[in-house]
């Protein structure tokens, strides 16, 4: 059985929207309190400048930092695991709470281009799904993981 605890509010900008409908933003994050109130900023501020109504769901997977905390200062929704269950449950805990027409997936630290989301989204049309790939010169994957 799937546990967790939410806090915060769904941010939904007031624009207009296209034919898309709400966009779910889901962030899984586990042990980020470094990293996760830039992403929020950064996500947040991409999103307000676009057509597209959005809500941002940040899940906590059971981080023992200030992840959490610094999540709902930035005023994110947050859902609380327990304890760490793993990024693919942090997924399905996000996936299961979106209640966007289509939902975009990026993590917490910043190495996906977060700033590329309403284009991908634009890329959308008929399709069921869409995906974007961390590659050339601005693409931050980490070294070491």
């Amino acid at each position: 059985m799937d546990t967790y605890s939410e806090s915060s509010e769904t941010m939904t900008p007031d624009v207009s929207t296209d034919s898309l409908g709400l966009v779910s933003i889901v962030i899984p994050a586990y042990n980020e309190e470094n990293a996760i109130t830039e992403t929020i900023e950064q996500v947040r501020e991409v999103m307000s400048a676009s057509q597209y109504d959005y809500e941002l769901i940040i899940v906590n997977d059971g981080s023992t930092d200030q992840t959490g905390e610094k999540a709902r200062q930035a005023g994110a929704r947050v859902l609380n695991h327990e304890v760490n269950q793993g990024y693919g449950a942090g997924l399905k805990t996000g996936i299961v709470a979106a209640k966007g027409d289509w939902i975009v997936i990026t993590d917490a630290d910043g190495t996906y281009p977060n700033d590329r989301i309403p284009e991908l989204l634009s890329e959308a049309g008929p399709y069921d799904m869409v995906v974007g790939a961390r590659v050339g010169e601005a693409a931050k994957i980490p070294l070491i993981r």
